[in-house]
């Protein structure tokens, strides 16, 4: 059973002077027993990086695991068919412009030959009206190339957020068609999504404090604050957003002891200060008549307030115990 103070306590213990004095009389605090619940680590968000193109992935830039930027390039797919569109529009557009300019250079020395009287009117506004046709040909062949252009830039897959690789679904050279997932992606916005049984749904609450434990790390606990609590479950387990105290570097369905509480008792709470440890033994300097003693103590795991310990056994409430080094009177 892993033992933590109560968060008022640790705020009092703080801010109280026991902990900058010389001495201290031993008393009993409340605290609460703590038993851990099998969670799961989740993204907050999940993307997938899909091909807008049929084609050919002639780059992949990421592997699983990579850490990646909103708008980096994770892979480009080629369609070998818009090359040579855009190669025969760009030869026609070559070809209409060609003839818009000596369309011109004709319709300007017919125009002074009309002035003159020496060519119809008729003539000439059929030539004018030929010649913007062939602009408007040009100017269409023209937007033509820039949507395939456009479409040729869609070959760029992009992060859309970032985000950490969690599953890249091609390699190099596959074919793939509009749609296909190239790659699934983890968002990396300070939120880590935890699924728990139904049966403990009471101990999570909106803006509401919780520990948790990365077992296949360390034993090391850290405490989140929960940011939104989902009002659907999800395969019979709730799902909440937590911020943990700087930030938490785990895999995407790692498992995670979140720890819940079970009921108060009372208990010796001591600051770290007043205990040393020789040879593997905790003591503490406790007053026995008018002298200080270094008294054996036995001593549980450290609780969620920092610096504090429950003493198991070696006190009783009402000893007088002194920092180390406190000579006796």
């Amino acid at each position: 059973m892993i033992r933590f103070a109560l968060a008022s306590f640790a705020v009092c213990l703080a801010s109280s002077p026991i902990a900058a004095t010389q001495t201290m009389t031993v008393e009993e605090s409340i605290v609460t027993d703590y038993r851990p619940v099998v969670g799961r680590i989740e993204a907050s968000d999940t993307a997938m990086a899909r091909s807008r193109l049929q084609g050919i992935v002639t780059q992949l830039g990421i592997d699983e695991g990579d850490t990646v930027k909103a708008g980096d390039v994770v892979a480009f797919i080629a369609d070998d068919t818009i090359a040579p569109q855009i190669n025969a529009i760009q030869s026609r557009i070559d070809g209409l412009t060609e003839q818009v300019t000596q369309q011109e250079a004709d319709l300007a020395r017919a125009e002074k030959l009309l002035a003159d009287g020496f060519y119809p009117k008729a003539r000439y506004d059929q030539e004018a009206a030929a010649l913007n046709v062939m602009k408007s040909n040009r100017a269409s062949a023209i937007e033509e190339r820039r949507s395939l252009v456009a479409r040729q830039g869609e070959g760029y897959v992009r992060a859309p957020a970032d985000s950490r690789v969690t599953d890249v679904s091609v390699v190099e050279g596959s074919v793939v068609s509009p749609g296909q997932v190239i790659a699934t992606l983890a968002t990396l916005d300070g939120l880590v999504r935890l699924s728990l049984p139904e049966r403990h749904l009471s101990y999570l609450s909106e803006g509401g404090e919780i520990s948790i434990r990365l077992p296949a790390r360390d034993d090391a606990i850290r405490t989140a604050r929960i940011e939104k609590v989902y009002p659907a479950l999800k395969d019979g387990a709730v799902v909440a957003d937590a911020v943990v105290e700087g930030g938490l570097n785990a895999l995407v369905g790692e498992r995670a002891d979140v720890l819940a509480p079970v009921g108060d008792r009372r208990a010796i709470i001591l600051p770290q200060e007043y205990v040393t440890t020789r040879y593997g033994v905790d003591f503490v300097r406790v007053k026995i008549g008018d002298r200080y003693v270094d008294a054996p103590v036995v001593l549980a795991e450290p609780l969620v307030a920092k610096g504090v310990y429950e003493v198991l056994s070696g006190l009783r409430p009402g000893d007088v115990i002194a920092l180390p080094g406190t000579k006796s009177s």
